[in-house]
């Protein structure tokens, strides 16, 4: 018979493994971007201070307080460190603590500790600092293939050294526009907020997906701090529902708390900001210094055909970085005019690339999302809804190349294969190796100019020949070569040297003040040289017809007073006194007049120069006392 009740088998319940730790299973592709990273910037572990190392690190009081300082650091501007004061040099000041916390926290742990004043102060370790960037830059390449995993986790079904993801962040690792950031120690602030912001998009992808509160809280922190590193972080607030709208299948609900809180968040940045600067983006006071506001004298259509061009050469130095410079101040960027064809063909690839990116967007194209990242992450340097105080810089691309690497992986591993059947595999790993080839040489090629700030400007003053600051940095660069060198024919040579670029740098920009200090300093010295007086003079009175508040020449004509022809200098206090009568610049026609009067009150000429200014002055009754 048959049974009505068969015993049932036993089942083994089923046992859910636990999922292996990403980078268990991906250590291989994150040793060799970690390593690749670190070697290609290994050698300026032995490099100087340079540049902006100034005024962040290595001459910044608040950050060689060490510990001390940080709460000073975060409580004021950048700027404050190594000036002493909140001056408002650029528009919309800089506010970007994180960066020098981590100076001073460096300066403290390993720097040297100096003696006197009434608190410690700690002389920075270059050599650390340039090493934490490096590791901070290798971070963040681990982080950015994390990152892109978890938007395209089946992207290619080849082996991992084929896949998007790799092949993005390889590239992004050996990029040599990225040169700046890196050799460059101020450029931390660019490292840290690229990786913080990275961060911030892996927690948030992580609450998407698992709907976990902490995951939120953490992308919120991580956000608010790569926002401390740098304003750019704040273009993140647009990626978070674009790569959410390309990469996955959430509830809007989630997306639109996620959004809201990065949004939130930015504005809670925004208004420590402007609490501790005291103003939003204007200080209300106009800035005309085209070397802080390089469109102050230009007009509109000047001002947005440059801009334009600057985006072209933005685009062409992604795809093809060279030649390379840290110097885009005025005119290495020349003004431009919409009729200039360079004009036209940028703002027929820019718009051209926008409206291709919003066409893949309706598509969900991998393409198209590196198209809006870039314009996205772009936005905020671009001089197009505010100035930034440069025409443009390499390190502004750091975060928007990101984009850009990942649309040549694409043509790589999706495109070529799909319309070239047969070979396009091929022409892919072909297209690659030529790009990994020819941006490992070119990063290796352009890092040892960041050794010094003489290799540095020697290296500008090749590509930015129109720059005035690059040839006044370079002239001051040669100038320091100058003090220490013994040989008088090879002290002769560098003065030459010194004197034909400051001369060059106040031809380009004739209101250069620091250029104008630079030539009343050459002047001087050539006086020392070669003990002309009148062509020392004669230098002195061109200085003051363009600049006349250099307080050096005052210093120098004290220096020169007890020669036996100082009466040269009175004639030169009537002639510069007379200058600026006429210019009805009274103060600085005072202060002139009355230092030759300090020297001789009963020089003739002197006395009739005085009279002249006074009747200029309508003072008729002080006039009378020289005039008579």
């Amino acid at each position: 018979k048959p049974i009505s009740n068969p015993p049932q088998r036993k089942v083994k319940p089923k046992v859910e493994m636990p999922v292996a730790p990403f980078w268990k299973d991906h250590w291989i592709p994150a040793v060799i971007l970690m390593l690749l990273g670190v070697a290609l910037y290994s050698n300026t572990i032995g490099y100087d201070y340079v540049l902006d190392d100034a005024i962040v690190i290595e001459k910044n009081n608040l950050v060689k307080k060490g510990f001390a300082g940080i709460n000073e650091i975060m409580t004021t501007e950048s700027f404050t460190g190594y000036f002493g004061e909140q001056r408002n040099l650029v528009l919309g000041a800089r506010y970007r603590p994180l960066s020098l916390v981590t100076f001073a926290i460096e300066s403290q742990i390993f720097g040297t500790e100096t003696t006197g004043g009434n608190a410690p102060s700690f002389i920075p370790n270059s050599k650390v600092s340039h090493f934490l960037n490096i590791l901070f830059y290798g971070v963040s390449i681990l982080l950015l293939y994390r990152l892109l995993v978890l938007w395209l986790p089946s992207a290619n079904k080849n082996s991992w050294w084929w896949t998007i993801p790799f092949v993005t962040a390889l590239l992004f690792c050996v990029h040599p526009i990225h040169s700046e950031v890196v050799a460059n120690v101020k450029g931390r602030d660019e490292i840290l907020a690229v990786l913080l912001s990275i961060s911030a998009l892996i927690a948030s992808w992580k609450y998407l997906s698992r709907d976990n509160l902490a995951w939120l809280l953490l992308a919120a922190g991580l956000f608010m701090l790569g926002l401390l590193s740098k304003e750019n972080s704040l273009t993140i607030i647009a990626v978070v529902p674009l790569a959410g709208y390309f990469f996955g299948k959430f509830p809007l609900s989630r997306m639109l708390i996620v959004t809201m809180v990065f949004a939130l968040v930015g504005l809670g940045y925004l208004v420590i900001r402007s609490d501790i600067i005291g103003y939003f983006l204007s200080s209300g006071n106009e800035i005309t210094d085209i070397m802080n506001n390089p469109f102050a004298n230009l007009n509109a259509e000047q001002k947005y055909a440059t801009v334009f061009y600057t985006l072209g050469q933005y685009i062409k130095l992604l795809v093809f970085p060279h030649p390379l410079t840290h110097d885009y101040y005025p005119y290495h960027i020349p003004i431009m005019e919409f009729g200039n064809w360079k004009v036209i063909f940028s703002l027929i690839a820019n718009l051209g690339l926008g409206l291709l990116g919003l066409w893949g967007l309706l598509k969900k194209r991998i393409w198209a999302f590196g198209i809006l990242f870039y314009f996205i992450t772009l936005s905020i340097v671009s001089n197009i809804p505010f100035t930034v105080g440069t025409f443009m810089n390499e390190r502004f691309v750091y975060l928007p190349s990101i984009g850009a690497s990942l649309i040549f992986a694409w043509i790589a591993l999706k495109m070529l294969p799909s319309k070239l059947k047969g070979i396009g595999t091929y022409a892919g790993y072909g297209l690659i190796g030529i790009m990994l080839a020819g941006f490992v040489f070119k990063t290796l090629e352009r890092t040892p100019a960041w050794t010094s700030a003489l290799t540095l400007n020697a290296a500008a003053i090749k590509i930015s020949k129109n720059s005035a600051r690059a040839n006044l940095f370079y002239g001051t660069a040669v100038f320091e070569e100058y003090k220490v060198e013994n040989d008088r024919t090879r002290k002769n040579e560098l003065l030459d040297v010194v004197s034909k670029h400051v001369n060059r740098a106040v031809e380009i920009n004739t209101n250069y003040y620091s250029g104008w200090t630079m030539v009343a300093g050459v002047v001087a010295e050539e006086h020392k040289r070669d003990r002309d007086l009148d062509k020392c003079l004669n230098g002195f009175y061109r200085v003051l017809n363009n600049r006349p508040n250099i307080d050096y020449i005052d210093q120098y004509l004290d220096y020169l007073k007890d020669r036996e022809d100082a009466v040269k200098i009175l004639d030169f206090c009537v002639r510069s006194g007379k200058m600026f009568t006429q210019k009805r610049d009274f103060n600085n026609a005072t202060r002139l007049l009355n230092h030759g009067n300090s020297l001789d009150a009963s020089y003739g000429p002197l006395r009739q120069a005085l009279g002249e200014m006074y009747l200029a002055m309508g003072d008729q009754n002080r006039a009378a006392q020289y005039l008579n």
